[in-house]
C-alpha cells in the first residue's frame, strides 16, 4: 500500500538564498515603493516608530518580543486584492506574473524585508499577518494572523489582547475600528 510523502521546504533556507542574491540597503525601500506602484496607489507614506514593546504579555508569545522594537511602516492609498493576499504568503509565487504594467513578477521583492526583520507584519483589510519563517512560535509555526477590528459585542479582542503587535501601526490604525 502506498504511503503519502512529499517534498518539504525549509522556508529559512529559501529566504536566505533570496537575501544572498538580493541587495540590502535602499533596495528594500525601492521594493516597497514598487509594490505601491504595482497596487496602483497614488501615494506612499513611511513612518518610523521608535517604540519598543516593554512587556511580552501583550504578544501572542514572548519569543517574537525581540522583533518588537523600532519599526518602519509603509502605507499607501491602495488595497491588496485577494490574489495579492495569497501571494504575499507564498515565496516564488507572484500574483503579478501576467500583469503587463506590474514591475514585480517573481514573488521575491517583499522578501527583501527579511534584511531588516525576522517577523514582517502585513496589514490587509481587518487582518494583521505576522510571518515567522524560523518557526519560533511553537503554537503557530510559520506565522499567525490577528484581527484589527474592535467591536462592542466582543469584550476582549485581538487588538486589545495582543496590543504589542499593533503598537507600530498606531499611526495608521483607527483607534475605534480597523484600518
Amino acid at each position: 500500500m502506498p504511503t503519502h510523502t512529499r517534498e518539504e521546504v525549509e522556508v529559512t533556507s529559501i529566504v536566505k538564498n533570496i537575501l544572498d542574491n538580493y541587495p540590502a540597503g535602499s533596495a528594500i525601500l525601492r521594493e516597497i515603493l514598487q509594490n505601491t506602484d504595482d497596487a496602483g496607489a497614488q501615494t506612499q507614506c513611511r513612518h518610523l516608530s521608535l517604540t519598543h514593546v516593554s512587556s511580552t504579555r501583550t504578544l501572542v508569545d514572548p519569543v517574537p518580543g525581540v522583533c518588537q522594537g523600532p519599526a518602519i511602516t509603509a502605507t499607501n492609498d491602495a488595497y491588496f486584492e485577494a490574489k495579492d493576499w495569497i501571494a504575499i504568503r507564498r515565496i516564488h509565487n507572484s500574483s503579478k506574473t501576467q500583469g503587463e504594467t506590474s514591475t514585480g513578477k517573481y514573488g521575491l521583492g517583499f522578501r527583501s524585508c527579511y534584511h531588516i526583520t525576522d517577523n514582517p507584519h502585513v496589514l490587509y483589510n481587518d487582518t494583521l499577518l505576522v510571518l515567522d519563517p524560523h518557526q519560533r512560535v511553537e503554537a503557530y509555526r510559520g506565522g499567525f494572523s490577528l484581527l484589527t477590528t474592535r467591536s462592542p459585542e466582543i469584550e476582549r479582542n485581538d487588538r486589545d489582547t495582543y496590543a504589542g503587535h499593533f503598537a507600530p501601526f498606531a499611526v495608521i490604525l483607527k483607534p475605534d475600528d480597523s484600518i
